[in-house]
């Protein structure tokens, strides 16, 4: 297992304006938007070839955070394999929360190596665990 964090400030190449005009942030700003905003919700990136990953899925859904106070929004990031197989496993209650990595977009942004992980909010910046599971 690993555990490191993201951290999601970027700088705007442009000035940041609202619609009514107003300008929000300058041009070279540094912006976190967790400062702005909770990521109210648990991803999940998991390969579905692997059994014992969607097994290790079906425990995670089960199980809230026990720091979280507010119930959150799971989303499940298939890496690899079959979404249809996946709702299949799951079943209705999580068909709507499966989504794919397209070009491995979210796992090359957040450094995740291997699966499964799991990414949630940390304070300013977001937790990522990479799991070690066995048969």
């Amino acid at each position: 297992s690993r555990v490191f964090y993201y951290d999601p400030t970027y700088t705007l190449d442009e000035d940041a304006v609202l619609p009514c005009g107003k300008i929000l942030h300058k041009a070279g700003t540094a912006v976190n938007p967790l400062q702005h905003m909770d990521l109210n919700r648990r991803m999940f990136f998991i390969d579905s070839r692997e059994n014992i990953q969607i097994t290790w899925l079906k425990e995670q859904l089960t199980n809230p955070l026990p720091e979280q106070s507010e119930p959150v929004e799971d989303r499940i990031i298939l890496i690899g394999g079959s979404p249809s197989k996946l709702k299949e496993h799951l079943g209705k209650e999580h068909e709507n929360k499966v989504y794919f990595d397209q070009g491995g977009e979210l796992t090359t942004r957040f450094g995740i190596k291997a699966s499964p992980a799991f990414v949630v909010q940390d304070g300013l910046k977001l937790r990522i665990e990479e799991v070690l599971v066995n048969d």
